[in-house]
């Protein structure tokens, strides 16, 4: 059987201590499945990849991949196509460092962060891909151990992923109605605290919950995007009308204008940024300038720092904090010019590499 003319190839032939790591199972799936997932999310919609099987393998490997997967999967036991990027089964890969080594034309194996061909690092496996999907650096402290009991206890259940994140949305807007009615007492504040709390708590089992019925889907993820970036606006909007009906003032509600237009242009640059540079060979092939010296110290913390004060993770907690003390007018203050600015920051930036 010839292999087909694709250019991203998975090798599903290596095997470890048990048999075909394909088929080892962590996080509810197959390793091929995660891969496979992986795969069909680079190369895009209504394009298939070649799942690459040794002799006598294609029969164990066929009932690894979900209905979904298998009509743009195509098993073969023959040499891959020259030229394709080739993804191996033992090999964890980093999903963004992936997507800019094949965009680039680079070897995946670059993008590699853990090896399964070992025991010890197979039964690691899981809790590295859980940390890096999941990763919350505060949050890690309490919200996820609660997701992940969660989510193990839903397992059985019919009660699916989607419902938490509905569930984690509803308690965010049911916060930011809270806040625009300006209730300033101790309860009120206590309660949307809470609220926010089991939100994060929700939203962080959801995808746990996905990956354990072996359940995720692109609608889920694009249904977890769409409510964090609605209870972002809506919680924004909330505490702007709150500070401008307990003032009067209309800078409160210039802020929130400040802040809605500013992450919207932060989210369209970023997304508009990635096709730019996936569709331009210039920009795609274009090194980065090395930093040295005196410079490199100073850029790497500042660019942390930065990229840390819009973690998702880092935000909800401030929300947490600055709502049981009565004080999340600062937190529109602080990111109605931070998001701007980052907007601003990425367009130049993109603007010079692609001059």
């Amino acid at each position: 059987m010839a292999a087909p003319a694709l250019n991203l190839v998975i090798d599903a032939r290596p095997s470890g201590p048990r048999g075909l790591l394909a088929a080892e199972v962590f996080m509810g799936r197959s390793v091929l499945s995660h891969l496979v997932e992986q795969a069909l999310d680079l190369v895009g919609p209504g394009r298939a990849i070649a799942v690459l099987a040794g002799r006598g393998q294609i029969a164990d490997l066929a009932p690894l991949l979900r209905d979904a997967e298998a009509d743009r999967v195509t098993l073969v036991d023959a040499a891959p196509t020259v030229g394709a990027a080739v993804l191996r089964t033992d090999r964890l890969y980093d999903g963004r460092r992936l997507k800019r080594a094949v965009s680039r034309g680079r070897d995946p194996e670059s993008a590699a962060f853990w090896r399964l061909d070992r025991p010890e690092a197979l039964a690691g496996a899981e809790q590295e891909l859980n940390r890096r999907l999941n990763y919350q650096p505060l949050g890690r402290y309490w919200a996820f151990p609660i997701a992940d009991r969660l989510a193990a206890a839903l397992r059985p259940t019919r009660v699916g992923p989607n419902a938490l994140t509905l569930a984690a949305g509803g308690l965010m807007l049911a916060g930011a109605a809270l806040v625009a009615c300006g209730g300033s007492g101790w309860t009120v504040r206590a309660i949307t605290a809470l609220a926010f709390a089991a939100a994060l708590v929700l939203d962080t089992a959801d995808g746990r919950l996905a990956r354990l019925q072996g359940s995720c889907s692109a609608f889920g993820r694009w249904l977890d995007q769409v409510l964090d970036e609605l209870a972002d606006v809506a919680l924004h909007a909330a505490i702007a009308w709150a500070a401008f009906a307990a003032t009067m003032e209309p800078i409160w509600l210039v802020l929130g204008m400040l802040f809605a237009s500013g992450k919207y242009m932060f989210l369209i640059q970023s997304l508009t940024g990635e096709a730019m540079e996936k569709s331009s060979p210039r920009g795609a092939e274009a090194p980065r300038p090395a930093r040295c010296g005196r410079l490199a110290w100073i850029v790497g913390p500042v660019r942390s720092l930065v990229g840390g004060m819009g973690h998702a993770d880092l935000r909800w907690h401030v929300w947490i904090v600055l709502a049981a003390v009565g004080r999340l007018d600062a937190a529109l203050v602080a990111y109605a010019a931070y998001f701007p600015l980052r907007a601003l920051a990425g367009i130049a930036r993109k603007g010079a590499a692609h001059a």
